[in-house]
């Protein structure tokens, strides 16, 4: 009788362990395919703050890379516009506004 019992509790405490087995690896393949590429992207994420997360996280969502979006390549506007602030560089308030303008009227 008292092996009985043994081999009772020994069998009710091995489904337990397996049912919470179980239930979490139905958690894990519950999750849709955007959910995993979500937490994928949040995982590789990991460990930056603020807009930065965000920016790599949303690249990633989106199937690019940081690296990506880093050597995007200007518009010739864009270009000229960047180079005008970086010659009136060091200049402030009216004097960088007018350098800046008469560099992008030239």
């Amino acid at each position: 009788m008292k092996q009985l019992i043994a081999t009772l509790s020994i069998a009710t405490i091995a489904i337990m362990f397996s049912s919470g087995a179980i239930a979490e690896d139905k958690k894990e393949k519950s999750l849709t395919p955007q959910q995993q590429k979500m937490a994928d992207c949040s995982s590789k994420a990991k460990g930056l703050k603020g807009d930065e997360y965000t920016r790599t996280r949303n690249d990633c969502l989106k199937g690019g890379s940081t690296e990506a979006v880093a050597k995007k390549t200007l518009t010739p506007q864009q270009q000229k516009m960047a180079d005008c602030s970086a010659s009136a560089k060091g200049l402030k308030g009216d004097e960088y506004k007018k350098k800046r303008d008469a560099c992008l009227k030239g």
